[in-house]
């Protein structure tokens, strides 16, 4: 079974990530995705969107828009916004081996979606950014 959905567009909101998780647990269970990769995917878009919401828009009134393309074996979800030029995949690695009086504040939800998700992309088109998650799935 294959899902792939128009998407849906939410307002940038800490409310609407329940929506956000919604969807997605729609789109992954009619592909089949196993629960354990499923639960591991929303973790990594919810703190996307999270990052989105809480730092992409200067002022309310934005919105974020999801897509998702999912089959047993390969999952591939779009989240793109508005908001000011962000390319996350630029963040340095954030290290995790540091005592927590020397980390640098930030940058532990980028470490948790990199180390979840396959590939992770970001493009700027016409006044958008566009953050591609890819996950591969291993045949059970």
């Amino acid at each position: 079974m294959i899902c792939e959905s128009g998407g849906i567009v939410v307002p940038a909101t800490i409310e609407a990530i329940e929506e956000v998780a919604m969807y997605l647990e729609e789109c992954l269970e009619l592909a089949e995705v196993p629960l354990m990769e499923a639960t591991r995917i929303q973790l990594a878009v919810e703190e996307a969107v999270t990052n989105v919401v809480t730092h992409g828009y200067e002022s309310p009134g934005g919105n974020v828009s999801i897509s998702c393309v999912s089959s047993p074996e390969l999952v591939t979800i779009t989240i793109t916004d508005t908001g000011p030029e962000f390319d996350p995949t630029k963040i340095p690695p954030a290290d995790v081996t540091a005592d927590l009086d020397h980390r640098n504040i930030g940058g532990l939800g980028v470490h948790l979606i990199r180390s979840v998700m396959d590939e992770v992309t970001y493009n700027r088109e016409m006044d958008a950014n566009q953050l591609t998650l890819v996950k591969r799935i291993a045949p059970s």
